[in-house]
């Protein structure tokens, strides 16, 4: 069996180091007024929550200078990202569960397809168009219509001030240039705000790991949003449009006698999503609020490679969301109160040009919430009716207690059970249209301590069984597509934890432990990675410059489900370095992966090599 420690030395040596190097300054800052900008890994979770979730906000965003949801996932705990080259799509797993195919991420309460099972592509979503970025992990059943067993990924469209419209230039290496531009404008019919912008990769690395022809690749992306406000509730509407065009490789044979990803000098990928969505609140009365949202995205992917049989395929889905949401206060002076939201969700996707490739889920939804002393109490229901995969209820129970005014001990457990989506099932090279839907069981138990305002740690622990986990299962020859698991018995551990040494001085530290068996064969599931983590340090040197690092390590998992193909640790170190010209305009340099470690997280893959980025931003 593969040995999974992680070099957890790396992680404590440069946690140390860096507190060594910054001590001298963290003493000084009685000579500074100028008090260090939060910057957060994630905004501290409110005291009644029953799990471990996490909020980036717009200036926990900005604040990164990164461009897309790549690098801000890859500090989160209980997430993990295995990326090839350039900006080509992301495997993506929370706390082992992948669900991408349908669900994986939603944006503005609508849930994404991905290219194919365990498959995202993260790069799509640039972080100037987002107001926030939230995690939610475990057996929370009202993710915003995800369906998913490990957890969701939910973005807003950015709302832009009319007073802040924003510019935003970067590039640097592989002849990297990237742009976006933001505006808004406030009137009576009410507020309407609009984002745009283009990435083009010029002299991209081969996606190949043994290639040598580069692969280039282009996105344009546009956003807009209106919000309205009544006399009692708001209706809100947003869109959002992503294509992107790049250059790949495609499979053939790699010594000894394996099926793996070489140089194919014709291959391309275009992909085009959009997203569109009507939602309204209202307040019927003081004590009741009914909302509901209509929902559309579709997906579209068209392929061309030598060794492949062009393609070009549509997925589409349709959602209802209808909920009512009902308050008790008990008691005014402690603000205890009950809760109960209750609606309907209906989901339907289809897949154009393929008979037999719709299916439609109505699926009742009931959550009750009371809120006590120091007790937090929560329990969800939801019944799924799928035309396709037939009945099943599923349900979740939460409790939080807080043992005192800094801390917090929260419990959780329950059941999940996902379709498989359409874009798992049909596509044309990974999918498989036998794939049986995936359920899971099992529970977590965490502490959230707060010492100080400005510090906290979360620890939670989790246990699940899955049944027929779906995969993007990579046989020893190289072979791959969409499979089940039987079952899978995870086991696992996540840590976040942030610390504000001084007024120029804040760190942070993120740690996931992951135990994933094949309950049949005993041996580890692919791509899942037993040991990962992060440290960060930001670091006020002067009143208008400021250091930020982050070093990223990634524990050995094996590429394959016969355990016979390993990815080796890697550790990566990332930095920027900004200068604030005015309260409004910056200027930054950014170095990813500058001890370039190349080591692959996709078989075959390529990854690249370190890079240097100089940016400028601009609030006008």
């Amino acid at each position: 069996m593969l040995k999974t420690s992680l070099p957890l030395s790396i992680l404590k040596n440069s946690f140390f180091l860096c507190c060594y190097v910054t001590h001298a300054i963290a003493n000084d800052e009685a000579s500074q007024a100028d008090v260090l900008a939060t910057m957060v890994i994630d905004t501290p979770v409110q005291n009644n929550e029953v799990h471990f979730n996490s909020i980036w906000d717009r200036q926990d965003l900005q604040a990164t200078e990164v461009t897309d949801l790549n690098q801000v996932l890859k500090n989160e705990a209980g997430v993990t990202i295995n990326q090839g080259s350039g900006q080509m799509t992301s495997a993506v797993n929370l706390r082992g569960a992948g669900g991408t195919g349908q669900g994986m991420v939603t944006l503005d309460g609508v849930p994404l397809f991905g290219n194919f099972a365990g498959m995202f592509s993260l790069s799509h979503y640039p972080l100037d168009a987002f107001e926030q970025v939230s995690i939610t992990r475990g057996s929370d059943l009202n993710q915003n219509g995800s369906r998913t067993l490990g957890g969701a990924i939910h973005l807003k469209t950015r709302h832009v001030q009319e007073d802040s419209p924003f510019l935003h230039l970067e590039g640097g290496g592989f002849d990297t240039v990237r742009g976006a531009v933001g505006s808004g404008l406030n009137t009576t019919a009410g507020n309407f705000s609009a984002v745009v912008g283009r990435s083009d990769i010029f002299s991209g690395i081969s996606q190949s790991q043994l290639g040598q022809e580069g692969d280039n690749f282009g996105l344009t992306h546009a956003s807009g949003n209106w919000l309205k406000t009544l006399a009692h509730g708001q209706v809100d509407a947003s869109l959002y449009f992503v294509r992107s065009d790049e250059e790949i490789d495609g499979p053939g044979l790699v010594l000894p006698r394996r099926i793996g990803w070489i140089d194919d000098k014709l291959g391309l990928l275009s992909n085009e999503t959009w997203v569109s969505q009507l939602h309204g609140d209202y307040d019927v009365t003081p004590y009741w609020k009914s909302s509901l949202q209509f929902g559309f995205t579709q997906d579209r992917q068209k392929m061309v490679a030598t060794r492949i049989k062009p393609f070009s395929i549509s997925h589409q889905l349709v959602l209802v969301d209808w909920k009512n949401t009902h308050a008790l206060f008990l008691d005014d002076k402690t603000h205890d109160k009950a809760e109960l939201t209750w609606g309907v969700n209906t989901q339907h996707q289809q897949t154009l040009n393929v008979s037999a490739s719709s299916q439609t889920t109505i699926s009742p939804t009931v959550e009750s919430e009371i809120h006590l002393g120091k007790w937090t109490w929560n329990a969800q229901g939801r019944f799924d009716h799928n035309d396709v995969y037939g009945d099943h209820p599923v349900y979740s129970f939460g409790v939080n207690h807080a043992l005192s005014a800094h801390l917090n001990v929260f419990a959780n457990g329950g059941t999940g059970y996902r379709q498989p989506g359409v874009s798992e099932l049909l596509n044309p090279v990974f999918g498989n249209r036998t794939l049986k839907a995936e359920s899971n069981a099992g529970g977590e138990v965490g502490v959230v301590w707060r010492p100080q305002p400005s510090s906290d740690i979360k620890v939670s622990g989790y246990h699940q069984n899955y049944h027929q986990m779906v995969v993007l299962m990579s046989s020893a020859i190289g072979t791959q597509r969409a499979e089940n698991i039987p079952e899978v018995e995870m086991w696992g551990a996540d840590m976040q934890a942030r610390h504000r040494w001084s007024t120029r001085w804040e760190s942070g530290f993120n740690y996931s432990y992951m135990d994933a068996i094949n309950s049949l064969t005993r041996l580890q599931v692919a791509s899942r990675p037993a040991h990962q983590g992060s440290i960060w340090n930001e670091i006020k040197l002067l009143p208008p410059l400021t250091l930020r690092i982050d070093l990223n390590v990634y524990g050995r998992y094996w590429f394959d489900a016969a355990n016979k193909l390993s990815a080796h640790s890697a550790p990566r170190l990332n930095a920027m370095l900004k200068y604030q010209l005015t309260d409004k305009t910056a200027v930054y340099v950014r170095g990813e992966n500058i001890n370039d470690d190349r080591s692959p997280r996709i078989l075959d893959f390529n990854y690249n090599g370190a890079a240097v980025y100089a940016g400028f931003r601009s609030d006008f």
